[in-house]
């Protein structure tokens, strides 16, 4: 079987180097596919695909990030149109690398998130803060990253500043109620399939309101109760995501909010602090998934 990496970073790339690992030592091939090696074509009506340097892969694990642009969307359709199995697929990526088409869709299967308010300009950034009771909120960028792209607002000073510099038109900003670091539990779940693979509970610095494990968070690996695997499954299945990295806040009310769901999350800080092989774990579903389309 060969397996196709679809990411825009080299093979020194962690996850990139895992994958090959993982996939090598099962015995499969892998293809390291960037997009801009790919030709999409649509000829003679048809859809057709071409890659530079080789052929299409048997499977496709696509594994660019929130930051993945309408270009190599069109690329992950394109295989999907090809016949080609993609892990995750296009319609569930174009609602995963939006946060808040991610909120909306989870909210409207029942699955608790925080107060959120979508917004374009400063009258909108207002009225949110009063929706939410006033400062501090928390701002985000629709497709922020490993904590980059979000701020903690905490007068309308804060608010005008950030309006300037975070705001997109076309995109618009995500103003969220402010949960405190103090009396919360923040959860990394890996899901794979229909389980949690692998979790830790993730402790921000003193300093930082994020927990980020890329901002010098803190990790430690958990077994996660019954109740918070079945949400972040759930929470990754309404989304059509087959592997995410599903992120829950429990406030000191002792509720979960599921804060994002992440279509293609990293791993080496959950394998470091787990112990566990999440890069195995992934090469093997990928390979289940394509033993019950060639049986079918």
């Amino acid at each position: 079987m060969i397996i196709g990496i679809l990411s825009v970073r080299d093979r020194g790339y962690h996850p990139n180097q895992r994958l090959i690992e993982a996939a090598s030592q099962s015995g499969h091939g892998v293809r390291l596919i960037h997009t801009r090696d790919c030709l999409s074509e649509i000829d003679h009506s048809r859809p057709a695909l071409k890659i530079e340097g080789g052929d299409r892969p048997d499977v496709l694990l696509p594994r660019i990030g929130a930051t993945i642009n309408d270009y190599a969307l069109g690329v992950v359709r394109h295989f999907e149109l090809a016949d080609v199995p993609v892990v995750n697929g296009f319609h569930a990526i174009l609602l995963a690398r939006n946060k808040f088409l991610t909120l909306q869709t989870l909210v409207c299967n029942g699955v608790n998130v925080p107060d959120t308010y979508l917004v374009v300009n400063f009258r909108g950034f207002e009225e949110a803060v009063k929706g939410l009771g006033g400062y501090p909120v928390v701002a985000k960028m629709p497709n922020s990253r490993q904590g980059s792209g979000v701020a903690l607002v905490e007068s309308k000073i804060t608010a005008e500043f950030v309006m300037h510099n975070l705001q997109d038109n076309s995109r618009g900003l995500l103003i969220q109620e402010y949960i405190a670091p103090r009396g919360r539990r923040e959860i990394r779940a890996f899901v794979i399939g229909d389980r949690v693979t692998g979790a830790m509970e993730l402790m921000p610095n003193p300093d930082d309101f994020r927990s980020n494990i890329h901002l010098a968070g803190q990790g430690k690996g958990v077994t996660l109760d019954p109740k918070l695997s079945e949400l972040a499954v759930r929470s990754a299945k309404v989304l059509g995501l087959e592997i995410a990295g599903t992120d829950i806040i429990v406030g000191e009310d002792g509720a979960p909010r599921i804060i994002e769901v992440n279509y293609s999350p990293g791993f080496r800080g959950l394998e470091k602090v787990t112990g566990l092989n999440i890069a195995a774990g992934i090469i093997g579903y990928v390979e289940d998934k394509l033993r019950g389309k060639l049986c079918t």
